[in-house]
């Protein structure tokens, strides 16, 4: 007789279910990790256009980029992936440091990391994880 028994065609997929429940995960980690690297870059162009703005005003703006005619509150990351946001922080009426904000949008919204901050001095945060783990890799 030829042909696969039902204890081997089982057994193939038993073996096909562990594949499955190893790689799916890994696999889905890996595509948030490199999505996260579009909300990093978003916030480092923002910052840039922050410290444009800032030689040229002596003051930063709450806006996403001050330099774009009309203004953007809101910049989107190129794979809109993130929304960024910018606060200004500091006393008085002369903004003398600002807070980024990438917050993530729709499939990336799930993401471990959540919100990615960066700020004036440089300081890197994620309100989800660790800086090591969202920033460094």
């Amino acid at each position: 007789m030829k042909g696969f028994s039902l204890i081997e065609l089982m057994i193939t997929i038993a073996i096909i279910g562990i594949i499955a429940a190893i790689a799916l995960p890994t696999y889905r980690d890996s595509i948030m990790r490199s999505s996260r690297t579009d909300g990093k870059s978003a916030l480092m162009q923002v910052a840039s256009w922050q410290e444009q703005f800032y030689s040229s005003n002596n003051t930063y703006s709450t806006n996403a980029n001050p330099l774009s005619s009309p203004v953007i509150a809101t910049y989107y990351s190129p794979d809109n992936n993130y929304a960024v946001s910018v606060a200004a922080c500091g006393t008085g009426t002369i903004a003398n440091c600002f807070i980024a904000t990438a917050t993530p949008q729709g499939g990336q919204a799930e993401d471990t990391c959540g919100n990615l901050t960066l700020t004036s001095t440089g300081v890197r945060a994620a309100s989800g994880g660790s800086q090591d783990e969202c920033w460094q890799r």
